[in-house]
């Protein structure tokens, strides 16, 4: 079986750590893969594991641009190249393009759904060309039951499969970063106000009154970026918050003492999942797939969103009551190599594929 990849970039990120984590397990299991998108940074790390790469001009957001319609054409020439059996697209604009090219070709399109969708005008034309494939897999239950309810998607032909993590590459043990402070606290994700790392700075001062050595650390790019610099100076805290970028998560996991993702919306949060199995504590907001993930006070701690005082609070418990850190720091571990190992989770990917595969050639 031959399965191409659609993503619109390979450049650090969620997206790009899990298709390129899902296709070194497809390998595992003598599934031949490519890759297309228009580049990125990380393209190297999919050559290595002797994945074929491909390019299509997809840089766009807009789901009606030409650029759409041009990688659709793209992917049916590549199809040449590389005889794929089937699509699997990750975004929604590609899910647009692998709609159609599934169309050109008469090969099956799986489309893989990482989140939730803002519910605008643009979103209602997706009501029109839903692009969900011959199936559809979500990354948890919610991301499922939003399909169903705003677009009106038909649960029968949607797979539900939680994402996972590498726990072989985890267990390599990278070295650590030299991070100082006491605590190390942490947080990694793009820098938006959705991930609400302005609480996170916002809760510096009162951890700072009990544990004036403590020192903040976000990894991670965006436009925010500036932003939470400037709410760090306004609060007089700049000395104890360093940003951090293009490092490798699990050498800044592995720094940490304590993991902060005070996000206001979160599908699911594989930053927090990796902590968990290095056995650093996390602190999160009580939101979506979050709570998939941490059960109060057993795999974690659970704050309100948008909570400064909370975070802060969470975080000088964590510090203070060191048989919770421990008990945590077990529990999460175990809840991980439980639930969330790609490993375990690769078979369910390829019954989706041949499922799609059998229904479009009977």
């Amino acid at each position: 079986m031959r399965v191409l990849q659609v993503l619109p970039h390979l450049n650090i990120g969620g997206i790009t750590t899990y298709v390129h984590t899902l296709a070194k397990y497809l390998l595992k299991k003598d599934i031949e893969v490519g890759v297309c998108s228009a580049g990125g940074n990380q393209e190297h790390r999919f050559k290595q594991l002797g994945i074929k790469t491909y390019r299509i001009p997809i840089k766009t957001k807009n789901e009606l641009s030409p650029k759409v319609l041009a990688s659709a054409l793209k992917l049916s020439q590549i199809h040449k190249q590389f005889p794929y059996d089937l699509l699997h697209s990750h975004t929604r604009v590609t899910q647009v393009a692998s709609q159609l090219a599934s169309l050109f070709t008469r090969m099956p399109h799986i489309a893989n759904f990482h989140g939730f969708y803002k519910k605008n005008k643009t979103r209602k034309i997706r009501k029109i060309i839903k692009a969900q494939g011959k199936y559809s897999i979500a990354i948890t239950p919610l991301v499922k039951d939003d399909l169903i309810s705003y677009f009106g998607a038909n649960p029968k032909k949607i797979k539900t499969i939680l994402s996972g993590i590498d726990l072989e590459t985890l267990n390599q043990k990278t070295p650590p970063l030299q991070l100082k402070g006491n605590p190390v606290v942490g947080a990694s994700g793009r820098l938006s106000p959705v991930k609400g790392f302005q609480y996170l700075i916002r809760s510096i001062p009162k951890v700072l009154e009990k544990y004036p050595e403590a020192k903040f650390y976000i990894l991670g790019e965006g436009n925010y970026q500036n932003t939470l610099l400037g709410l760090a100076d306004k609060l007089k805290v700049i000395n104890n918050l360093v940003l951090l970028k293009r490092k490798s998560l699990s050498a800044f996991l592995n720094s940490l003492d304590i993991f902060c993702l005070p996000s206001l919306e979160e599908p699911l949060g594989l930053s927090v999942v990796e902590a968990q199995y290095l056995g650093i504590p996390p602190v999160v907001s009580k939101v979506d797939g979050l709570n998939l993930l941490v059960d109060h006070e057993k795999t974690g701690l659970k704050v309100p969103p948008a909570n400064s005082l909370a975070i802060a609070e969470a975080i000088i418990k964590l510090k203070e009551d060191k048989a919770l850190y421990q008990k945590i720091s077990e529990e999460s571990r175990k809840q991980v190599i439980d639930k969330f190992d790609i490993a375990k989770k690769i078979d369910n990917f390829i019954k989706v594929y041949e499922k799609a595969i059998k229904n479009t050639s009977s």
